[in-house]
């Protein structure tokens, strides 16, 4: 605690669990992890937006318990795939990016190496976002895993006492969507990075080097480090019209948290280094409606995902304006 309303949160980047070898030939992933070090000020008290910050910035949105930055579940390629199917990740689901982002290592989604999750019990702490909202795990304080229909346009919800808190889930967007509190001026994000790309729009990502002539900066400074940036969001909607594909809710098999049941010793994660299911955790299968990437014009996309449409099928900026 600083003493002025914030916090400091400080991590070298490098993971507090172990991890896959990288450069790794299985993933295809060149990139080496380096300590990248990282310093965030956030609220001790999340002061809420008076409307969401749909667009994310690039780069960290949070931090989780184990020291690794939080990134959206958009990896920074043509067409915004979702990171599942763009690359396999190490058996902890992080991987490291490329140089120009220091090689950090990072999660785009949940990870089970952060904590045992224990069957049927609340998740326990799993990180802070940038506007210092809490994230928890995919279980409720009433022992019910959640899945993204269970929250709201950023993937947050209040708990029976009143309090707002993101979850991670088992399916898309797996992590924060928008942002519902304010971010301080001096949070120590770079302004640059504060631009409206994936999943509305996918241009700077059409050319090697990343091209954002025609995606500018949103956020500007405030009067003083503890005020909060000055955002002015583009139309989403306008944006999203020009984009080749759409989101969709589609019936799938997903597979949900493994989780440790109560009493057991499960070690330090449900997951082995083979990226197998731990012998002494449990995984359940569930049919449920999957956030999916298709390209407009098809029922089905080209995600790979297997299933039928469900009942409402929505773009995701009508999911947005549904809150």
């Amino acid at each position: 605690d600083n003493g002025d309303g914030s916090q400091t949160i400080y991590t070298n980047g490098v993971p507090s669990h172990p991890t896959w070898d990288f450069p790794d030939q299985k993933t295809n992933n060149p990139n080496e992890i380096k300590a990248a070090p990282t310093t965030l000020k956030i609220n001790t008290t999340p002061v809420m937006r008076s409307e969401p910050l749909y667009c994310l910035p690039m780069g960290t949105i949070g931090v989780a318990t184990s020291g690794v930055s939080i990134w959206s579940w958009y990896p920074a390629e043509s067409g915004c795939p979702d990171v599942t199917e763009f690359e396999e990740l190490d058996f902890c689901e992080g991987h490291p990016g490329p140089p120009p982002t220091g090689n950090m290592y990072h999660y785009h989604y949940y990870s089970p190496c952060v904590q045992v999750q224990v069957c049927g019990q609340p998740s326990p702490l799993y990180g802070v976002a940038l506007d210092g909202i809490p994230i928890y795990g995919p279980i409720d304080e009433n022992g019910k895993e959640l899945t993204r229909k269970d929250l709201d346009e950023c993937g947050g919800r209040y708990d029976k006492d009143g309090r707002y808190k993101y979850h991670v889930t088992m399916d898309p967007y797996y992590t924060i969507s928008c942002f519902k509190g304010e971010i301080r001026t001096d949070s120590g994000k770079l302004l640059r990075e504060f631009r409206c790309t994936c999943p509305y729009s996918d241009t700077p990502y059409k050319t090697k080097p990343s091209n954002f002539d025609d995606n500018p900066i949103i956020c500007e400074e405030g009067a003083t480090g503890s005020d909060p940036l000055v955002c002015t969001q583009p139309n989403i909607t306008a944006m999203a019209e020009k984009f080749e594909y759409e989101w969709k809710f589609i019936d799938t098999d997903v597979m949900m948290t493994p989780c440790c049941p109560d009493g057991s010793e499960c070690g330090k994660s449900c997951i082995t280094t083979e990226s197998e299911l731990s012998t002494s955790c449990t995984q359940e299968s569930r049919n449920i409606p999957k956030y999916t990437r298709v390209k407009k014009g098809t029922d089905g996309g080209d995600s790979g995902a297997v299933g039928t449409a469900s009942t409402l099928l929505v773009m995701v900026v009508v999911l947005v304006e549904m809150f």
